[in-house]
């Protein structure tokens, strides 16, 4: 008798075949700033880096919009070094840094408490007010299709730009008004005269602003022999010109 065959082996999948599952991304649901932050707590430096010029850039946006009030093109004034130091003018512009993250960190806040007890979000869900607080993330009006976390981000940083204009345009109409850190200057031949209020100064220029002709100056700073701050209100009398009166209208004695 012949021996019967032995039956075929059943075909066994390698073990470093795919996985059902496992070609799932873990990365897919994650935004872009949490990659990114990511990448700042392996590389502490290259988050160091990033602040010091999203302060710059920050610095910067409101110099120009500051000087844009006097018609001064002050992006045409600053040298190389003035870039790198214009985030540092301030101390406000680390505030706001710090705000931005913060405000970021708060407002998805709701999303996280969402994923943490998904139970209790499904039976608020049909309250109202629930949504209006506690949006879920395929709401377009609370998140427009983005997920929070870059929403949240991209959110701050378009307030905060606001907040600069707004703080930038205040600040440029007050000196306009008479405002300001009143100063006088003198270069080589003497006092330059004028009612002259301070804007700031560069690595090589000295911006000033007279409110009374509503003109600006900008000096090199190697033709400026001194600049005397004056009490505010006080204004320096042109050479030659009278004393001004006193108080109670009597003149000088």
């Amino acid at each position: 008798m012949k021996p019967e065959p032995a039956p075929a082996p059943i075909p066994v999948p390698p073990l470093s075949g795919p996985v059902p599952g496992a070609d799932a991304d873990p990365d897919a649901d994650r935004s872009i700033v949490r990659r990114l932050w990511d990448v700042f707590r392996r590389e502490p430096m290259l988050l160091v880096t990033c602040s010091y010029l999203f302060v710059s850039i920050v610095g910067l946006w409101d110099l120009y919009w500051f000087y844009r009030g006097f018609d001064i093109p002050i992006l045409e004034f600053l040298q190389s070094s003035d870039y790198f130091v214009a985030g540092l003018r301030r101390p406000a512009y680390a505030g706001l840094l710090a705000w931005t993250l913060l405000v970021a960190a708060l407002s998805i806040w709701p999303q996280r408490w969402r994923m943490r007890h998904p139970e209790r979000a499904a039976r608020l869900d049909r309250r109202w007010w629930f949504r209006a607080f506690f949006p879920r993330r395929g709401d377009w009006w609370a998140y427009f299709g983005l997920h929070p976390e870059t929403t949240a981000t991209l959110t701050a940083l378009v307030v905060m730009a606001m907040m600069l204009f707004h703080q930038s345009d205040s600040r440029a109409d007050a000196i306009r008004a008479g405002g300001g850190n009143a100063v006088q200057v003198e270069d080589g031949r003497g006092r330059i005269a004028g009612d002259w209020r301070m804007l700031g100064t560069s690595s090589a220029y000295v911006f000033l602003w007279d409110p009374a002709e509503q003109r600006a100056l900008v000096l090199p700073v190697e033709s400026i022999a001194g600049i005397r701050p004056l009490a505010s209100g006080i204004v320096a009398a042109a050479p030659g010109a009278a004393p001004p009166a006193s108080p109670s209208g009597e003149g000088p004695r």
